[in-house]
């Protein structure tokens, strides 16, 4: 969580294939090894050219009010419903999801039962651990402004949207780092089930520096958080908060089909596309990346792909404001 006065707008336009389904049956294939990411830095992302479609400018769609969720620090699309986003706010103890529309409109409210989160930062839909046909979601219970010993990752198969249920069971999958306790805001899911977390670098004030960013994964019902590598972010083009707080990462989207992952910081967003076929999500950090439009929220915390379509959503924290990012052709 931050809490800043100003905005960065950074008017880009960008490319990118688009070939994900809202089917499940789209996930992908991991790569036979398990290659992991370097700690070398990946290429700086690209200037725009065109590989239809291209995205367009970013656009004001809606607002997610207060009544919807406080404070949102999660955003992901449904899978079996798209169309429809889950979003969820970070305040302690928070039990639910809100299910809302891309203009931000509330659909409904679900409970997870068993679900009593410290800083819910993350959210993501993803293939169930023991059945990869179906989707699943995950709230990451991941944020850590105090050192907890350990993390927990809240899985519940996808409801029907259609006719949203108030409550569904959820598993309290725990984990812990094994390089020590580490604060995140970003969470993706692997073809396995497997949760990926990607760390919010802590900033010296004093030196102006962002520490690493790291990328772990663990087991699919829980365990310990191995550590892949680190991801080295480029230097923001216009990196106002950057200055102030870090360039840190504050959300990400997998589209698993299509071999694309979107991570996003406080002034941008960078998209990584795998170089081929079956390529392991879990190394993304070396796969070619570019600069994709941002939006123009004041404090972004989240980003989302469209489910079955071609863009993406992002979110401010501080005022709820939706922006979406959709393709010109």
């Amino acid at each position: 969580m931050l809490v800043v006065t100003l905005a960065v707008v950074l008017p880009l336009a960008a490319c990118s294939d688009s070939t994900g389904t809202g089917s499940p049956s789209g996930w992908g294939t991991p790569a036979a090894t398990s290659a992991q990411p370097s700690s070398q830095a990946p290429a700086e992302p690209q200037e725009p050219g065109c590989d239809s479609p291209c995205y367009g400018a970013a656009e004001n769609v809606g607002t997610l009010g207060e009544d919807t969720v406080v404070e949102v620090s999660g955003m992901a699309g449904s899978v079996r419903t798209p169309g429809l986003y889950y979003v969820v706010s970070d305040e302690p103890g928070t039990s639910e999801v809100a299910v809302v529309r891309d203009d931000g409109t509330l659909v409904a409210s679900i409970e997870l039962a068993g679900m009593d989160t410290e800083n819910a930062e993350a959210l993501a839909v993803g293939p169930c651990g023991d059945d990869p046909g179906t989707s699943c979601l995950y709230v990451g219970d991941i944020g850590d402004h105090v050192g907890r010993d350990h993390v927990v990752v809240y899985r519940a198969p996808e409801p029907d949207l259609d006719d949203p249920p108030g409550t569904v069971d959820a598993d309290a999958l725990e984990y812990r780092y094994e390089d020590g306790p580490t604060d995140a805001e970003a969470l993706l899911v692997d073809p396995d089930g497997r949760p990926l977390i990607v760390s919010k670098a802590p900033f010296d004030e004093d030196t102006g520096e962002t520490g690493s960013t790291r990328l772990y994964r663990g087991p699919a019902d829980g365990g310990e958080l191995a550590l892949l590598g680190e991801i080295e972010l480029p230097e923001p083009e216009d990196g106002f908060l950057a200055g102030l707080v870090g360039n840190v990462v504050t959300d990400a989207s997998a589209d698993l089909a299509a071999g694309r992952v979107l991570l996003r910081t406080y002034d941008e967003v960078l998209e990584y596309r795998a170089p081929g076929q079956g390529a392991d999500v879990g190394t993304f950090p070396d796969w070619p990346s570019r600069r994709v439009p941002p939006g123009n929220v004041l404090q972004a915390e989240t980003v989302a792909y469209v489910v079955g379509g071609c863009g993406y959503l992002t979110t401010s924290e501080l005022t709820g404001s939706v922006d979406a990012v959709g393709c010109t052709d």
